[in-house]
């Protein structure tokens, strides 16, 4: 008797190794396409952790600058930033030192 696959697959231990093993390839796409899920929620949920501390020094620094700006000294402090970008007064005599010496 000539075995062919149509006898191959007729046969109660070849069809039952054909399902087992898709069954378990199955399974391990499955566990792959999981584990790739739980690294990339580790991932985001660091990033959400790091965004969340950005925002709180964001919200800090916003709270020093609207406490200057409901201040009585906030011209000195918009005169302070302005000189540490290098703008002077219109009247202002501006020396340079080029010497090159500490």
């Amino acid at each position: 008797m000539k075995k062919t696959f149509q006898n191959l697959i007729h046969n109660k231990k070849t069809k039952f190794f054909l399902i087992a093993g898709a069954i378990i390839g199955i399974f391990f796409y499955c566990c792959s396409v999981i584990i790739g899920q739980v690294a990339d929620i580790s991932r985001l949920n660091a990033q959400k952790a790091e965004y969340a501390q950005q925002i709180e020094v964001q919200k800090r620094e916003n709270e020093e600058l609207d406490a200057i700006l409901q201040s009585d000294d906030k011209d000195e402090y918009m005169e302070q930033k302005a000189r540490e970008k290098g703008y002077v007064k219109s009247n202002e005599i501006v020396f340079y030192d080029i010497s090159g010496s500490n």
